[in-house]
């Protein structure tokens, strides 16, 4: 099974820190750290973009506003076919 290529920087990452703790070149305390870090980094919330997000709420936006424009169209059709089946109804 492949690795993905940010999976395999993680685990590069780990077996470093590992490596530079077992050559005494960190503490135990900095190496816990490090290990944090990394996890996080990998699996951690990713930062927010708010281009995006006002991009994404654009579209909805214009999406609510064009479901709110039929539907007032396909009203002003069952008025108008009511109306004319009323009157068809009256001859």
């Amino acid at each position: 099974m492949s690795e993905t290529p940010s999976a395999y920087t993680t685990n590069e990452r780990m077996a470093a820190a590992k490596k530079a703790f077992d050559d005494k070149v960190i503490t135990q305390e900095e190496y816990d750290q490090l290990r944090n870090e990394i996890v996080k980094g990998e699996f951690g919330p990713k930062s927010f973009d708010i281009g995006e997000f006002q991009d994404l709420l654009g579209r909805l936006e214009g999406s609510k506003m064009r479901q709110q424009r039929q539907k007032s169209v396909e009203g002003r059709r069952d008025i108008m076919s009511q109306g004319l089946a009323s009157m068809m109804s009256n001859f």
